[in-house]
């Protein structure tokens, strides 16, 4: 029988970026959306922050220390859940470590190299299709939006 997980209605989502590079996870076989390639995020708990969440669900997921920057845009999902997205720093001496019960992999992936994956969670190309739209702004490290991603079918 497959697992059963109740969908959340608002989650936070952390964009790291160093070197034109965004941190990206594979979801564990535990977790909703088994296998997909998305950033590491999770649920927002009653009581928090947008971003004291996804400094927790970072350190939850990949064990990573990191400070929260600013709230960079906001979608919601095809099943509704509305996400908040968080431009994170990482700590220099903090290097992610999978937590297997959430996360199978991590990856440090160029935003070309992610939008061919086949594998991508649908949000993934929906952040990069708003920055090419200027929906939102991001620092000078993760290089520019290619204009092509502006018209991505969704």
């Amino acid at each position: 029988m497959p697992i059963q997980h109740a969908k959340p209605r608002h989650g936070a989502v952390a964009v790291v970026v160093e070197n034109g590079r965004f941190l990206v996870i594979r979801r564990s076989a535990l977790v909703r959306a088994p296998s997909l390639l998305c950033f590491a995020g999770g649920t927002i708990e009653a009581g928090e922050s947008p971003q004291q969440a996804i400094v927790r669900e970072l350190q939850e997921e990949l064990g990573l220390m990191g400070q929260a920057r600013e709230h960079l845009w906001q979608s919601r999902t095809t099943w509704g859940t509305l996400l908040e997205w968080v431009l994170v720093d990482r700590q220099a001496d903090s290097n992610p470590v999978a937590n297997p019960q959430e996360v199978a992999e991590w990856m440090w992936l160029h935003p070309q190299e992610l939008l061919t994956h086949p594998d991508l969670l649908p949000s993934v190309p929906a952040f990069f299709c708003a920055w090419a739209k200027g929906e939102l702004r991001l620092p000078e490290r993760a290089g520019q939006a290619h204009p092509a991603w502006s018209s991505w079918t969704l």
